[in-house]
């Protein structure tokens, strides 16, 4: 944390102090212009561009957080470069270009290039402010590859008060902009590891704050407003949160609001918040104190009463469901899910995953491939799917068998007419989706084809809250440490990029620090077991695909892999591969349950 020192000058004139200013400015690095000339970024081998034309893309200038107290005389600046504006904590007045701003705690602007700010302090009010300031280029299309080019403007209103309802979630990733800067000897930045780490939580930080402007443009549904206020008890069920506030925030009467929401949902919204505590409590409830401790932590006034309906949604009593939990777990892999058969045939593992946690029981699913390359029943679906007809495999589907069998309905992947699998359409109506890396967009598009759309958001609000849940618990340990994911192929070891479902996992959903040599999106990286050995990262997992068996022992056997030791996780191969909700769930809690290790 910086205090930085009051001061009074335009920002980017001669003669400025050293000390940081309020709103930062550095005449050596400068802020893109439309003048500037642009740089080449030519397409790396392996990887297509994520990026097209028009879309900004920030880059991190700097990042300041002061603490203490302000003097009262006025001071007045201009700002040279696009500036997030976070009060934390401070009382006083702001004034942009001449409009006026009372300060508030949790008051958050974006003040762009050119504007004139005037800032008024209170006497002896204590100030906790984050100032982020980055430049926007933007990507165009040129001969040979991409260029960057100078951007002046966000889909952001500048100058004024910008409207979130997840604070806690800008405050984390306005932590992570400061991260290092405690740090012994100085902001260390070994291979630009911490300016990469910084540079991704700007840019989610800056995705947050525009999708949520966004959202609020202009009407939206009654499923969508829904949905919002859904995802805001996900993240904020430890809040007192008053059902007329959520519906007055829709826009609707209270009894209109509770319909909407059971009709989308399934339940009530009052329903809704005490299963997302319970949910919680569960996570915590194993080793974690008096009850009336684990009922404050979820959001319960007091012990009697989370007892109560801990046992309504449960069915057991929070005591009970402690001391049975190893019991349960063995049986709720068992037996733990009630499915509705349904005449339809799936055609890829993942579809079978989604079917299953929608409560949907096909009528055939495929097999997969196992480790050395045979067909296999789905490993962590056995229980479900051992005694249905398998079709097949990926482009060995038994179009034979699955005519035999008469669907009503046939589920297919896109990819599959790429590999060649044709002629589902003249079994049986196919209904084809787009395949996603996060599974909860094909989660929705399955679930509104079957009429599971409730179920479907039942499900995915289940995983956001254990995926918080998780990452609060990993984060204090985990922020400063790196990792990297490998997968053993067919092909050899690869250096599994940031957009692969293991990199999805755990970079993007627990947020773990990706090392330097980690790609977004370059899927030809591969090494030797030596070189793997040698990668500057904290800790590596280890995947494996399927047919990818010699290569796999023989990474796992070989010497140098062997002395890594704890800083070696080896990982199964579902939801690393391939998975659908319960694998990646399965994938949260096994992450989890190597937290003791990672602590080391």
């Amino acid at each position: 944390m910086r205090n930085t020192p009051d001061t009074d000058y335009d920002i980017g004139t001669s003669g400025a102090p050293a000390s940081e200013p309020l709103f930062p400015y550095s005449p050596s690095t400068g802020y893109a212009r439309k003048d500037l000339s642009p740089f080449s970024l030519p397409p790396a081998s392996g990887e297509r561009p994520l990026i097209g034309d028009g879309g900004p893309l920030a880059f991190l200038r700097r990042s300041i957080r002061f603490a203490g107290q302000r003097s009262s005389t006025p001071r007045r600046r201009r700002v040279h470069a696009f500036v997030l504006l976070y009060i934390k904590q401070g009382r006083g007045e702001l004034s942009v270009n001449h409009a006026t701003i009372p300060v508030r705690d949790g008051l958050l602007l974006l003040l762009a290039p050119g504007m004139h700010v005037v800032e008024r302090a209170d006497a002896l009010a204590d100030w906790d402010v984050h100032y982020i300031a980055f430049t926007l280029m933007q990507p165009v299309r040129s001969d040979g590859g991409w260029m960057l080019d100078g951007f002046d403007r966000l889909p952001l209103p500048v100058g004024r008060e910008l409207s979130v309802t997840d604070l806690p979630a800008i405050e984390r990733l306005l932590e992570r902009l400061h991260d290092g800067d405690d740090r012994d000897g100085g902001d260390t930045d070994h291979g630009g590891l911490l300016r990469w780490k910084r540079q991704l939580a700007l840019s989610e930080l800056l995705y947050t704050v525009v999708q949520e402007q966004q959202s609020r443009q202009g009407p939206y549904s009654a499923p969508d407003a829904v949905r919002r206020c859904a995802a805001y008890i996900d993240r904020h069920y430890t809040d007192n949160i008053r059902m007329d506030k959520l519906a007055k925030w829709c826009g609707l009467h209270p009894s209109t609001f509770s319909r909407h929401f059971k009709a989308t949902i399934g339940m009530l919204p009052s329903d809704y918040l005490i299963q997302a505590r319970i949910e919680a409590a569960k996570t915590i409830l194993p080793g974690s104190g008096p009850l009336r401790e684990v009922a404050r932590r979820v959001g319960f006034c007091d012990e009697y009463y989370f007892s109560r309906m801990f046992k309504k949604v449960t069915g057991v009593s929070p005591t009970v469901y402690v001391r049975t939990a190893g019991e349960r777990t063995q049986g709720k892999e068992r037996n733990g899910r009630v499915l509705q058969p349904v005449n339809i045939a799936v055609t890829y593992v993942d579809e079978v995953d989604h079917l299953i946690s929608l409560g949907l029981l096909p009528v055939a699913v495929p097999a997969d491939h196992g480790l050395d390359g045979d067909q296999a029943v789905i490993p962590y679906l056995k229980p479900h799917i051992a005694h249905l007809p398998h079709i097949g495999c990926e482009e060995a589907i038994d179009l034979a068998l699955l005519r035999k069998l008469s669907p009503e309905l046939i589920i297919a992947g896109t990819f599959m007419k790429s590999w060649g699998v044709n002629g589902l359409g003249e079994i049986a109506p196919t209904r084809y989706y787009m395949w996603e890396v996060d599974w909860r967009n094909v989660h929705r598009q399955l679930a509104a084809v079957l009429g599971r759309e409730a179920h479907a958001e039942q499900n995915i609000a289940q995983y956001d809250r254990l995926v918080r849940s998780v990452r609060d618990r990993m984060f204090p340990v985990c922020s400063r440490k790196t990792f990297v994911f490998l997968e053993s192929t067919r092909e050899g070891v690869r250096v599994s990029p940031y957009m692969s479902n293991g990199g999805w996992l755990l970079y993007q959903q627990l947020g773990l620090t990706p090392a330097p040599i980690v790609s977004v999106n370059g899927w030809e990286h591969f090494v030797t077991p030596e070189e793997a050995a040698s990668i500057p990262a904290d800790f590596l997992f280890v995947g494996q695909r399927s047919g990818a068996g010699d290569v796999h022992r023989g990474l796992m056997s070989h010497p140098s892999i062997r002395r890594l030791g704890n800083r070696l996780i080896e990982l199964p191969r579902y939801p690393w591969g391939k998975g659908g909700p319960i694998a990646f769930s399965q994938g949260v809690k096994l992450t989890l349950s190597h937290f003791a290790k990672l602590h080391k």
